[in-house]
């Protein structure tokens, strides 16, 4: 049966139902309770009669929104946060603060929301942009870009209201500091004088140089691995190697860069992880330390570039520390090869090791110092002192030249150590006219005839096991015969257990 000419007659549209802001629902409130009629009150808001009814219905909740400024006025919606009291305390603390005058910016903001989740029990609580963004939306926060001028004194600024921030936030032992040195690792004192004043990274000496990063947390209870850098991915001297106790890495420039910065970041951020640990990691702003994403367990934070020269906490006695013992051991070395007429050689492998070796005997005290110079403020105050590593230098100094070394004019053992301070050590630092070789990381050398610094052939060979075991046991009754401490014994009883469990 044909369908009738009204079954096709348009319906009119349903009413959209309209959502009015908290501040529109107040002057509804204040209307009906003034005694104006309802009808006219819809009329005007331009909303249904049952809306308006369940606006009155609710009308406590929006008088306590309104009131306690727990929300933008412009807001349409009262869904609160699931973390509450959080939200409560963080909104407070920002009020508090910008009433003060003090900048806050999103990652402040996020700093705040951690510790006062950490300080109310939240621990499964996730500070992502979401929730930073939902949490902005719901009090009607917008972070703007601050004036030039805002801050007279950004450093005094980043030590006084950024800085501490962070360390609150952080324990002492999940708080680390990174940096970079360039380091001539054969240089002996009479080769000073051609090696002063050095810093083109693929110069005639670029084959002696290395570039290692160094870091450690705050309270000196962590050193992390050396990041060492040279110009050879595979020299003779690693051929025979299958571990190193450095992380080791290579370019044609022995430098830093930003895709080897990220490799190592990545490497500790998912060492952190099956740590379960939230760790921050102030460096230094360079080309060289790019901005990474997606980590899960460190948060980088660069610090403000005018205070490079200050902040970094490595310089200030960690990495002065491990030169002027790299440099005295090498004395040393090659004084020993002297004493007995032996050809004195330093391969990059002897030079890892040794570097290794120094960086376990940097003391924590040391790295505490550094910190402290460096203007972070342990909450417990601890004595802590500078190592100065000069105790026995003049000592030293006057063996080595009665076994021929050559001290040049009066150099004395902490000159030496800092004659390289100086030198390159990432690719966004490199003069323009060795920028082009920079970019050959993937394709560096597999091998270096140089190297090893020593005759053809000198490549190290594998011990077999026996040899080994041999060897040990002349070292051990060697020891035996000198006074040894109790941590010496257990050292021996661990380099044994290393060597019958392969």
């Amino acid at each position: 049966m044909a369908e009738s000419a009204e079954d096709h007659t348009a319906k009119p549209d349903k009413k959209t139902k309209k959502t009015l802001s908290i501040e529109q629902k107040i002057h509804i409130i204040n209307a009906v309770e003034s005694g104006k009629k309802k009808s006219d009150i819809a009329a005007k808001y331009d909303i249904q009669m049952n809306t308006l009814s369940n606006i009155m219905k609710n009308k406590d909740k929006v008088l306590e929104a309104h009131e306690s400024f727990k929300f933008d006025p412009k807001r349409k919606r009262l869904r609160t946060a699931f973390y509450k009291d959080l939200e409560e305390a963080l909104i407070k603390w920002y009020r508090l603060s910008r009433g003060l005058k003090r900048h806050v910016s999103g990652p402040l903001l996020r700093l705040k929301a951690n510790e006062f989740a950490q300080k109310l029990g939240h621990e499964d609580f996730t500070c992502s942009n979401g929730w930073i963004d939902r949490f902005k939306a719901r009090y009607g926060l917008v972070f703007r870009l601050q004036s030039p001028v805002a801050s007279t004194d950004p450093a005094a600024d980043w030590y006084l209201n950024v800085l501490p921030n962070y360390l609150n936030d952080f324990p002492a032992s999940n708080v680390f500091n990174t940096k970079e040195t360039g380091l001539f690792y054969h240089m002996l004192p009479s080769n000073t004088v051609a090696f002063k004043g050095e810093t083109c990274p693929i110069g005639r000496l670029s084959r002696e140089r290395i570039t290692v990063m160094v870091g450690a947390n705050l309270d000196g209870s962590e050193k992390l691995p050396l990041l060492v850098i040279g110009k050879h991915k595979t020299p003779h001297c690693f051929r025979s190697v299958t571990s190193l106790p450095v992380v080791y890495e290579a370019n044609h420039a022995a430098l830093m860069t930003a895709d080897l910065f990220e490799k190592w970041m990545r490497s500790l951020d998912e060492r952190f992880q099956k740590q379960k640990r939230k760790v921050v990691f102030f460096v230094d702003p360079s080309p060289a330390h790019p901005e990474l994403k997606n980590l899960k367990a460190i948060e980088l934070i660069f610090f403000p570039s005018s205070l490079v020269a200050s902040f970094t906490a490595m310089k200030h006695g960690v990495i002065r520390s491990l030169k002027i013992k790299y440099r005295r051991r090498l004395i040393k070395r090659f004084v020993d090869c002297m004493v007995v007429s032996k050809e004195f050689t330093l391969s990059l492998l002897d030079a890892v090791e040794l570097l290794h070796m120094c960086w376990r005997n940097v003391s924590s005290q040391t790295i505490v110092s550094s910190y402290k110079e460096a203007g972070f403020k342990l909450q417990n105050e601890v004595n802590v002192y500078r190592e100065t590593c000069v105790d026995n230098g003049t000592d030293l100094r006057e063996h080595a030249m009665a076994a021929g070394v050559q001290f040049p004019g009066d150099l004395s053992l902490e000159e030496f150590a800092a004659l390289d301070d100086d030198l390159l050590t990432c690719h966004g630092d490199t003069p323009r006219a060795t920028e082009s070789t920079l970019g050959e990381t993937d394709t560096v050398a597999a091998d270096d005839d140089d190297e090893g610094h020593g005759p053809p052939g000198s490549e190290m060979c594998i011990p077999s096991k026996a040899d080994a075991v041999a060897a040990f046991d002349i070292v051990r009754r060697f020891l035996r015969s000198q006074r040894i401490t109790e941590s010496d014994n257990n050292s021996l009883a661990d380099i044994e257990n290393c060597i019958q469990s392969v």
